[in-house]
């Protein structure tokens, strides 16, 4: 049972209420060894005395109280260097626990395959949230959102905590899972998991709609210009080339955060990524869907245009470029770090 023990480290500002709601669910919800890491962050003396009070009689909790509230980031970053587990747990305090032997079951995806680094589970029991596959335990995506993220030490031990530059908080849970990334693990949602997520309740007691608009654009740009931007990408398959190659193209893409949309006239790939969308297209119409499809997004607001369009076929990319602005003839077997490379060059020109 050691193997499994997990920090769970909270950063608490006050929402008395919230926050043992929270932990009572936890308490209720788990059958695997865990420890409370939590961080009261300068709350007013109601919270501050519950937590004092929970910390006494709980022999599972490590408290700090810092004198100031130092913000969502820093208070995790206290939280992770308090840690030495084998699994490390990140929550908001506006959240409630709803899958019974929910630790368990997200360690259980996390070693399901060497390169899983970090675990979201579903933030809502709406019917109409997508969970994925039926039967499918996990789904890859393209980040691990920070209201609740299971971590292996490995990761943290590679690319360390939270980067601290973005402040109080927004973007740094984008920020942890890119550098994952870029280290060689991947970011999946447990299916069968259920944490129900209030949604910035702590942010919005604490600053005022423009206020937290301000810090999220700030940290947005922040974001982009260390990454670049997130882009919309076309790829037309038309060849039934190399699937094997195919397939890493496009998941290095979507581990990039990129959107792509796969119009396929081969035989499906079936990836498992929320990031990729793929559609079969009849063939036979295939030139005038493209570049009828195309031509009409070219003509919307930047927002909503594609930013590339990446073709197998030199003839039809031939035509396709006089539809679209943004489009590149491609062999997937042979150019790889061509298409890397336009990739990357493109999102960080529209990151300025």
């Amino acid at each position: 049972m050691e193997d499994n023990y997990v920090d769970i480290i909270i950063p608490v500002y006050n929402e008395t209420i919230l926050t043992k709601n929270c932990i009572d669910s936890i308490a209720a919800k788990s059958d695997t060894p865990y420890r409370f890491i939590l961080i009261d962050n300068a709350s007013a003396d109601e919270t501050r005395i519950f937590l004092q009070n929970f910390a006494r009689s709980n022999n599972n909790v490590a408290l700090i109280s810092n004198k100031t509230n130092l913000g969502w980031v820093k208070a995790v970053n206290q939280g992770i260097g308090l840690s030495s587990s084998p699994y490390v747990c990140i929550m908001n305090n506006d959240t409630v626990v709803k899958t019974s032997g929910w630790l368990a079951k997200m360690i259980a995806v996390v070693e399901t395959a060497g390169d899983i680094g970090l675990v979201n589970p579903c933030f809502d029991s709406n019917p109409g949230t997508a969970k994925g596959e039926p039967g499918e335990p996990y789904i890859e995506i393209d980040f691990c959102r920070g209201y609740c993220v299971l971590i292996k030490r490995t990761v943290i031990i590679k690319v360390g905590g939270l980067d601290e530059a973005y402040g109080l908080g927004y973007y740094d849970d984008d920020d942890l899972s890119v550098r994952a990334m870029r280290a060689g693990f991947i970011c999946v949602r447990a299916n069968d998991v259920v944490v129900e997520h209030l949604k910035d309740t702590t942010f919005s007691a604490i600053f005022e709609d423009n206020e937290r608009k301000t810090l999220h654009e700030k940290n947005k740009q922040l974001f982009y210009e260390k990454w670049g931007r997130r882009l919309k990408i076309v790829f037309i398959v038309t060849k039934d080339s190399n699937r094997e190659s195919l397939k890493r193209a496009l998941l290095l893409l979507a581990r990039r955060q990129h959107i792509v949309y796969l119009w396929n006239l081969t035989k499906p790939l079936g990836i498992k990524h929320t990031n990729i969308r793929e559609r079969s297209v009849p063939g036979i119409f295939s030139s005038a869907i493209f570049a009828l499809t195309l031509y009409f997004n070219a003509g919307k607001k930047a927002v909503k245009r594609y930013d590339l369009v990446f073709v197998d076929d030199p003839r039809l990319g031939s035509k396709l470029s006089k539809k679209h602005p943004a489009v590149h003839c491609v062999d997937v077997d042979r150019d790889a770090d061509k298409i890397s490379q336009i990739v990357d060059s493109t999102a960080k020109t529209k990151a300025c």
